[in-house]
């Protein structure tokens, strides 16, 4: 344990919550796609 009085030295984000944010950034662009994809749809 390291003594610099820096707590986010003791702690590592998991890869698993990594993957999970990318994957649901991911899942959100592609939601974003389709409605604004959806919108032109409508109003042409």
């Amino acid at each position: 344990m390291s003594d610099s009085g820096r707590p986010e030295d003791d702690f590592r984000t998991p890869f698993s919550f990594k993957l999970m944010v990318v994957l649901a950034a991911l899942y959100l662009g592609w939601r974003l796609v389709q409605g604004v994809v959806w919108v032109i749809d409508r109003i042409g």
